[in-house]
């Protein structure tokens, strides 16, 4: 194998049923750039869903993790060696998806909250609510 044109990782994938298979080797192809290509390591080898993230993770050298990924969707997990480029890569999509998550957390408290304000309000209104109900 020429090292300067194989890309500088090694991947074992475990399917939903436990099966595992070595997603990084020669006899299996090459991943394509769009479903879990060590330059997009947030999006699934299996699936293509965009939700993958790290179980582990563990320094491989100066410029490379070792890191056990899994994908929510269809359960698949993969381990590779990934270099800093590709990690830094996913940690900027994870957060990215942790300000997506907390900004719909915060619009849905905020939904939530009122919806009670406004029954709240109602009862007060309608006097339904006693000193004994506290």
């Amino acid at each position: 194998m020429d090292s300067a044109k194989e890309p500088d990782i090694q991947q074992r994938a475990a399917l939903p049923a436990g099966e595992q298979i070595d997603a990084g080797s020669a006899e299996h192809g090459r991943a394509s750039e769009t479903a879990g290509s060590p330059s997009q390591l947030h999006i699934c080898f299996h699936c293509a869903g965009e939700l993958v993230y790290p179980l582990d993770w563990s320094e491989e050298g100066p410029r490379h993790w070792r890191i056990v990924l899994r994908c929510p969707e269809c359960e698949s997990r993969r381990e590779g060696v990934f270099d800093q480029a590709a990690v830094e890569r996913l940690d900027d999509e994870l957060d990215r998806g942790s300000s997506a998550l907390l900004g719909d957390l915060r619009r849905m408290t905020h939904a939530n909250m009122s919806e009670e304000i406004e029954f709240f309000a109602r009862a007060l209104d309608a006097d339904l609510i006693l000193p004994s109900d506290f």
